[in-house]
């Protein structure tokens, strides 16, 4: 429904008219707009007419100037008057330009978020969150709930890992406000199941609406030692140490260094040495190298790919019971028909390694 209510500007005075009643000249002239108002109950939305009146001063009486009046034009050919008719226009339009000025940056707003998010889709990275549309989902994903997050906790060549969030949201406001509160840092928060797309299956999933926004947050020190992931200010993130006790396991400085090289683009030749520090890394048996180098085989990075040296390095790692090679090598083994997970967990268990199983 629409509301519709008057308002009075005065424009001024003239001495162009008689007053019909006592023959006085001075009149102040006034606009009655009439507005139109939708749903907001102040705010001045359509303009529905506007009529000209002016009130004798000295007789008080009112008398409506019609629109095709020669004494409209006698009133106005002051040029301050003129003026003021003119400026009213602001007044009479100031609810639609408002509104207008809002969609406009609302929808600009929108679509930065889009553009940011497709960047994400298209380059993912761990840690990147999810923020998921349940109303918008397709296939095996049915809306029986409305808002979710999820993040990434892994990638593995061209397969991207995510977790769930437990709980969901009846509104895209209280998701937002809900990651922004810390509710993402409870260690229940997300699910322990790990589910695997590829990243076409992302971009998909994207373009349906059922990923509505990809943000990814950043790595900052919260205290003296302390380092979480952040999203505008608000910790997402359990605290993690920076800096532990120093001692020598063989192995990790080179590790160390290779992630340093593989993060530096401006060196050219940045892959070779990470390849060879990592190789060192993971001879020495170091386990995160191990893992590490194997997701080298698997990108294929300068010439490397080799799927099966990948899955040898990542079962070393997993006999030490590095909980990372073993969710590696299960996604590996998902997309390979003839391999058999089970014969990888028992495997594992005859070496006595200690590993988890979601």
């Amino acid at each position: 429904m629409m509301d519709y209510r008057e308002s009075t500007l005065c424009l001024g005075t003239t001495d162009k008219l008689h007053c019909s009643n006592c023959g006085g000249q001075t009149h102040s002239v006034n606009s009655i707009i009439t507005y139109g108002y939708y749903f907001l109950e102040y705010l001045p939305i359509v303009p529905i007419k506007r009529n000209t009146q002016v009130h004798c001063l000295q007789c008080q009486s009112i008398v409506d100037i019609p629109r095709n009046s020669t004494d409209l034009s006698l009133i106005f050919s002051n040029f301050a008057l003129a003026l003021f008719n003119k400026l009213r226009l602001l007044s009479t339009f100031s609810g639609s330009f408002l509104i207008v000025l809002f969609l406009s940056f609302y929808f600009s707003d929108e679509q930065l978020h889009v553009r940011q998010s497709q960047t994400h889709i298209d380059v993912p990275k761990v840690n990147d969150f999810y923020y998921l549309d349940y109303q918008n989902s397709v296939g095996d994903f049915r809306p029986h709930q409305k808002y979710r997050v999820a993040k990434i906790v892994d990638i593995t060549g061209g397969t991207v890992s995510l977790v769930y969030g437990n709980y969901y949201y009846p509104l895209k406001s209280t998701l937002s406000n809900g990651v922004n509160l810390g509710h993402t840092v409870s260690d229940d928060y997300f699910e322990k199941e790990w589910h695997h797309f590829s990243y076409s299956q992302l971009n998909q999933l994207f373009q349906q609406g059922f990923i509505y926004r990809v943000i990814r947050p950043e790595l900052n020190y919260i205290g003296r030692n302390r380092s979480a992931y952040m999203i505008d200010g608000n910790v997402v993130t359990e605290p993690e140490i920076v800096e532990k006790e120093w001692r020598y396991v063989p192995g990790k400085r080179q590790n160390t260094q290779a992630m340093a090289f593989l993060k530096s683009t401006h060196i050219e030749d940045r892959f070779d040495k990470a390849f060879e520090l990592l190789k060192q890394s993971a001879d020495l048996g170091y386990a995160p190298g191990q893992t590490h180098l194997a997701e080298l085989y698997l990108t294929g990075i300068e010439g490397h790919k080799d799927v099966e040296t990948a899955v040898y390095w990542l079962f070393e790692a997993a006999k030490q019971g590095y909980q990372p090679a073993v969710e590696k090598y299960r996604v590996i083994c998902q997309l390979e028909e003839q391999c058999q997970i089970e014969d990888f967990y028992q495997a594992l268990k005859e070496t006595g390694a200690s590993f988890t199983i979601y």
